[in-house]
């Protein structure tokens, strides 16, 4: 009797909660990948070698501001394995440069990192995935700035989006 209502709810709120997504690609199809529909793109650069997309995460918090959340994907072309493990190395030293860098526990594995650091003066977190496809070194960087009026729905909705991001960089 409960249980066809309840269902309907849930079924419901599962596609209430769903994520639209819209597809991009890099070198020439080679990495692809989806991020939340309501990113704007506000760079990219499909030639050559880096390649970007960019996206910036409208937070109410942050109008009036100098401030800005955005998530990049960015593609490097490497030789091989070995200079995609120098490449991670080399962006995880410069991440660690970043004045007033903090390590933060995340649950990512060794390609990735989670810190926050000062943008000028204002403080952002920070979390780069690294993944390696067919000859291409793929850099995703998600960083926001920690504002007190940043409300803990958008902050759950960004990294959810920057997950999604993840994963279908992952499929690969």
């Amino acid at each position: 009797m409960f249980a066809r209502p309840i269902l309907a709810l849930l079924t419901l709120f599962g596609a209430a909660s769903a994520v639209a997504a819209a597809d991009y690609s890099l070198n020439d199809g080679i990495v692809t990948f989806n991020a939340p529909d309501d990113w704007p793109v506000i760079m990219q650069m499909t030639e050559g070698s880096p390649q970007v997309v960019a996206f910036q995460v409208k937070d109410p918090a942050d109008s009036g501001t100098d401030e800005a959340s955005r998530v990049s994907v960015t593609t490097r072309k490497l030789d091989d394995a070995q200079a995609f493990q120098a490449f991670v190395s080399t962006s995880m030293e410069k991440a660690r440069q970043t004045p007033g860098y903090e390590s933060e526990n995340g649950p990512d594995g060794s390609s990735s990192l989670r810190y926050s650091g000062l943008n000028a003066k204002t403080r952002y977190k920070y979390r780069e995935s690294y993944f390696f496809q067919n000859g291409i070194g793929v850099q995703l960087r998600c960083a926001h700035p920690v504002l007190k009026n940043t409300s803990a729905a958008w902050l759950a909705a960004f990294d959810r989006g920057c997950e999604q991001v993840a994963a279908s960089l992952q499929r690969k």
